[in-house]
């Protein structure tokens, strides 16, 4: 059983900007001229392929199961066992703890387009992708962590958030290393860890930017949300933006059963196993002939 901590942190940034700075220009500079340097020297296996595909697909949907349709929205509840599977997933794709990221969402669709959207698609391309990483105000109001940090998994997660990382990283190199040794090792780590993480981030980064300034608007014009068919296909089902903005407890991304949207199967299939519950739809006339 998870206990809570004693004390829930302050939301703030707790180091200076210059960090996040440094974090970035590597995980960039990595991907962009350590990936494809590795693949040039070396190659890349079968296996350093196949953990690229599975841990993008794990932390993709740790995100987006356990990071947002759970923990930011509550659209469906499940054991403290599963929650912590999909935070630990989730931890892996380095977007912060599920506190921090979960602060942000709701204050994102509690403000959206307006100042106090952390990711204000209204600032420009750049801003809302992932210029919106280096502004000191991003943790500044404390009311929207409240409910967080009621929640022991999210505040266990929380405190271990950078080991959980590290051993995301950690994970494939130990793959890579058991099947080619040292060399293997790297390659693994290079592409499943640098580039995996570098690519999730990029699919995530995509909603708040994309999402805000190309696309339709089928359910409605009161913000700048979009749903995108190609940005659904990188992140399992987050693409129908304009759906969720206006239904944003719903468990679904993409109502209708033909809709390409791997989050709300997965949910679905958890709760036919008895791992999920009180899966959240959407009210409204609209939203009910969707759903029938």
């Amino acid at each position: 059983m998870v206990t809570p901590v004693q004390s829930a942190p302050t939301l703030r940034r707790t180091y200076p900007i210059y960090v996040t700075v440094i974090l970035f220009t590597l995980v960039v500079g990595s991907a962009l001229i350590g990936v494809p340097a590795f693949a040039f020297v070396y190659g890349y296996t079968w296996l350093d392929w196949t953990m690229f595909g599975l841990l993008y697909m794990i932390t993709g949907l740790g995100i987006t199961v356990g990071y947002h349709r759970l923990i930011s929205h509550r659209s469906f509840l499940c054991p403290d066992w599963v929650k912590a599977v999909l935070l630990i997933a989730g931890g892996w794709a380095l977007q912060n703890s599920a506190l921090k990221w979960g602060a942000d969402h709701i204050r994102h669709h509690a403000a959206c387009d307006q100042d106090a959207d952390p990711y204000n698609a209204q600032r420009g391309f750049w801003h809302s992708h992932c210029g919106w990483l280096f502004s000191d105000g991003r943790y500044s109001d404390e009311k929207y962590a409240s409910r967080l940090k009621q929640d022991p998994v999210v505040m266990w997660q929380h405190r271990y958030y950078g080991l959980i990382f590290l051993s995301g990283l950690a994970l494939p190199f130990v793959v890579g290393f058991l099947y080619g040794g040292w060399v293997g090792g790297f390659g693994c780590f290079m592409l499943a860890g640098v580039g995996r993480t570098f690519a999730v981030l990029n699919s995530t980064f995509c909603i708040n930017s994309v999402c805000h300034l190309w696309g339709s608007q089928p359910h409605g014009q009161a913000d700048s949300s979009r749903d995108s068919w190609l940005v659904s296909l990188l992140t399992f089902g987050e693409g129908y933006h304009n759906y969720h903005h206006t239904y944003q407890s719903d468990y679904r991304n993409g109502p209708r059963w033909y809709n390409f949207d791997p989050s709300k199967w997965l949910i679905f299939t958890l709760s036919l196993l008895g791992l999920a519950w009180s899966l959240r739809t959407a009210s409204g006339a609209e939203g009910k002939a969707l759903s029938s």
